[in-house]
């Protein structure tokens, strides 16, 4: 880090969809976790709740429409090799309606609804997403 530079964690919300006991994973884009399985997430803009901006991100990386149903618990997510520091808030959320279509962005490469059987073989799945999952009591 530059001596000028000033860094400090961002805030973050994800949203774990969930439909007909499958749930919504994206496979990342990005350098902090590339090709890894995660939660849908992204970083809280100004003057945005952190409802607002899970919703928000969802469809920007998803196309779907979601609502929160509840808040999970939030995670603290360092990987300094890649310039990542982020407090993650996530909620369990749910489909707006059953009609939509799944596209991806240049955040997340491919996007798919899994069972929990299934996200135990997924390959790479972020750690946080296991955690996530564990606090559900769905691991």
């Amino acid at each position: 880090m530059d001596k000028g530079e000033f860094k400090i964690p961002r805030v973050g919300s994800a949203i774990l969809v969930e439909n007909n006991g499958k749930y919504l994973l994206g496979k990342r884009n990005k350098k902090n976790y590339l090709n890894f399985w995660v939660i849908p997430s992204g970083k809280v803009e100004w003057g945005e709740n952190l409802h607002q901006d899970g919703i928000r991100e969802i469809k920007e990386e998803t196309n779907i429409d979601v609502e929160i149903v509840k808040f999970i618990g939030w995670k603290e997510i360092i990987n300094i090799e890649n310039d990542y520091h982020r407090y993650v808030f996530f909620f369990l959320g749910k489909l707006k309606n059953n009609e939509f279509e799944i596209k991806t962005t240049e955040d997340v490469s491919e996007v798919k609804f899994y069972t929990v059987d299934e996200l135990k073989k997924l390959e790479p799945l972020a750690e946080s997403a296991k955690e996530i999952f564990k606090m559900l009591n769905l691991w």
